[in-house]
């Protein structure tokens, strides 16, 4: 099992492409085998791979919104594609209430569908809300789960008190991609092994399921997030 980097926990780092590029180097440094785009700071996806090829960096997957996999989803595909990339996300959406959940599902589907033309998956990041019921009781994540595959946030689970290893193995068939990450009671993210999240546990279930990655991600890195991200690969190097 591979360990890979959300890069949005870095994005204190950067502002350039120049320092994206060093940040790149140091996340494989580090002792990361991939990394989850969220932005590409204006590089061609040719030119990204071939740095990241340089590096030795794996690209697992790409973090859009909602918005741009109705309207650019085309072109989003296919940038993931010539990444070599093997999934597509989506980082977040409103799921409030029905209204909210036809639109959801309406774009998840034909996202996952779509995705296929190209070998691309296309998955569903979660966060606490879509374990709230709507009005008649429904599940946002089981209408989800339902249209396409899942990148289950494990703090979020169980920042939505579910616990994250049991939803993890009673729905391996629907979970592709997992992000480990640690946090407090109280819904705020932190280093891994700072927090109180079942991280030992749910190593060993993605691991169990023989899922291909893992891939930290903190919200709120502190003090800054090439330091967070390192503490964190720490900690799975030594426990």
């Amino acid at each position: 099992m591979k360990i890979g980097l959300q890069l949005y926990t870095v994005r204190d780092s950067y502002s350039g492409q120049h320092e994206f590029k060093e940040v790149l180097r140091k996340v494989k440094q580090l002792g990361y085998d991939g990394v989850e785009f969220a932005g590409y700071v204006g590089f061609a996806a040719d030119e990204l791979k071939e740095f990241l090829d340089e590096i030795g960096l794996g690209a697992i997957s790409s973090h859009k919104g909602l918005h741009e996999l109705e309207y650019n989803l085309t072109e989003e595909l296919e940038y993931v594609t010539k990444l070599g990339c093997k999934y597509l996300v989506c980082a977040y959406a409103q799921t409030t209430n029905q209204e909210d959940m036809e639109r959801v599902t309406r774009i998840m589907s034909n996202a996952y569908t779509k995705g296929k033309e190209y070998g691309i998956e296309v998955l569903y990041h979660n966060h606490s809300n879509e374990f709230l019921p709507l009005s008649d009781g429904t599940l946002p994540i089981n209408m989800i789960s339902d249209v396409c595959k899942l990148e289950l946030d494990t703090f979020w689970a169980f920042n939505a008190q579910v616990e994250p290893c049991s939803y993890l193995r009673k729905n391996a068939d629907k979970i592709s991609l997992v992000h480990l990450k640690d946090g407090s009671f109280e819904g705020n993210p932190c280093a891994i092994g700072e927090g109180y999240n079942n991280i030992k546990g749910i190593v060993a279930m993605t691991e169990k399921l023989g899922k291909e990655w893992l891939i930290v991600e903190n919200d709120h890195p502190t003090p800054d997030g090439l330091s967070d991200v390192g503490r964190s690969i720490a900690f799975l190097k030594n426990n």
